[in-house]
Parts: structure tokens; C-alpha cells; sequence
């Protein structure tokens, strides 16, 4: 058990700190709109992952079988990437104020953080790989595999409320003409990354 405990959350650091585009929409969101809205972040995209593991740990037999799944996946991220992209690059300047959560917004931001994880399917072979390995070495029987991927899925979620927190304190450094830049740089990473989606959609999944 304790193993099982120490290895999951482990991994679920490890995997929460590497760069992505769900890294860079938990600090320009928690920059504009306050932490709350990188929790909401956080939790679409655990959600999105237990589906993912769920999948994987299912042998994916209740998904649709559909050939061309990796190609419609990358192409409609690559395009939301892109759009979320050209949106931040041309957006206004930003008044830095705290904003009340009302349902739409948390329902918004939970579906931002659920769409960024989910229709990269890198993510996908990601799980499907952690789960095969558990299975095929055998690390732990089936109960501890839940036990692992729950404290995976804990490290995950409080590594990103962390992040967003953080960035959330640094907001009043920030002016609006610098807010204004930072949107434009993660705009930039953000077509940047959806354009690589397209090329594999097209490359790799056509």
C-alpha cells in the first residue's frame, strides 16, 4: 500500500510538471481571473484523465472503434489550440481585478481544462502506457493500482492548484501592458503547439 501511495503521487508530480499547454492556461487564467479559475482548470483536466485511465484500464473496449479516432482528436485540439491562440495574441489589454465565479465560469473553465488535456491524444497513449507497464510488470495487484492512480491523480490536481495559486499572488506585478504581453506569448505557444497538431493529424493519423 504504501508503496502504491509514494509511487502515485510521485508520478503525478513528475507528470504535472512538465510543459504543456494546460501548464500555460493554469498561469495566464490565474493571472487574469484569480486561482479559482485554475482550480476549475484543474479539475476539467482530471476528469479528463480519469476517463483516459479508465479507458486504458478497460483495455479502451467501451470506446468507439474508430481508426481515424487519432486523426479527428489532433485535428479538433490542433484548432482549438490555435483558436484559444489567436485569441490571446489579439486580446485587449486586461484590467487585473479580482472576478466573482459564477456557474457559466467554472462550468467554462472546467471544459477549457477538460478540451486541453483531452484532445491531445498524446496524453491518452501517455495513460495507456503507465497502465500497460503496471500490468505487464506487475507491480501491484488490482486495488493498488487504484491506490496509485489516485494519489497520481492527487499529485496532479494539487501540483496545478499550487501553480495556480502562485501566479494568482504574482498578479499584482503585473501591469496591463506586461498582462497584454504575457497573453501574447502564451498565445503564441499555444498556435504553436496546435500547429503541431495539425501537422501530425495530417503526417501521422491521415
Amino acid at each position: 500500500m504504501f508503496d502504491a501511495i509514494v509511487s502515485g503521487f510521485g508520478t503525478g508530480v513528475v507528470l504535472s510538471c512538465m510543459l504543456g499547454t494546460v501548464f500555460f492556461a493554469l498561469i495566464q487564467n490565474s493571472i487574469d481571473f484569480g486561482y479559482k479559475s485554475g482550480i476549475f482548470i484543474a479539475s476539467g483536466v482530471i476528469a479528463s484523465d480519469i476517463f483516459f485511465i479508465s479507458a486504458a484500464m478497460a483495455g479502451t473496449s467501451f470506446l468507439p472503434d474508430t481508426p481515424q479516432m487519432p486523426f479527428y482528436s489532433s485535428f479538433v485540439g490542433g484548432l482549438l489550440l490555435v483558436g484559444l491562440g489567436a485569441g490571446s495574441i489579439f486580446k485587449k489589454k486586461v484590467e487585473i481585478k479580482p472576478t466573482k465565479t459564477h456557474l457559466g465560469n467554472a462550468l467554462y473553465y472546467f471544459g477549457k481544462g477538460f478540451l486541453l488535456n483531452a484532445l491531445n491524444p498524446v496524453n491518452f497513449f501517455f495513460w495507456v502506457a503507465i497502465v500497460a507497464h503496471l500490468q505487464t510488470e506487475k507491480y501491484f495487484p488490482f486495488n493498488l493500482q487504484i491506490v496509485f492512480f489516485v494519489f497520481c491523480l492527487l499529485a496532479i490536481f494539487l501540483t496545478e492548484v499550487g501553480i495556480s495559486f502562485s501566479a494568482s499572488r504574482l498578479r499584482k506585478l503585473f501591469t496591463p501592458l506586461i498582462m497584454q504581453r504575457f497573453n501574447q506569448v502564451s498565445g503564441v505557444i499555444f498556435v504553436g503547439f496546435g500547429v503541431k497538431l495539425l501537422i501530425d493529424a495530417f503526417t501521422k493519423y491521415a
